[in-house]
């Protein structure tokens, strides 16, 4: 769990930097030294999580959605860990 929250952190903060702008998974992971396979795996997981969206093809890739330009560190770590309720 503590890679892909990682990941997660390195990917959101990469795409807010670009404001707004579509970036492909291979040039966020070239630009952090990242393994773009596993970046991908995260970027799908922030998707349906549905703070990411992503388009296809040319001028495609994966930008943070207007509801996930929110998206606080606590957010982040509750959906990678989280809590479960004892009965």
């Amino acid at each position: 769990m503590r890679k892909r929250f990682d990941y997660a952190l390195a990917l959101l903060g990469h795409l807010k930097e670009q404001g707004g702008d579509f970036e492909t998974i291979g040039g966020i992971a070239g630009t952090h030294g990242l393994p773009a396979a596993y970046l991908g795996k995260v970027a799908q997981e922030l998707k349906r999580a549905g703070w990411l969206e992503a388009r296809k093809g040319p001028g495609g890739g994966y930008r943070i959605k207007e509801n996930g330009a929110t998206v606080s560190v606590q957010a982040l770590i509750n959906f990678y860990n989280p809590l479960y309720e004892l009965c």
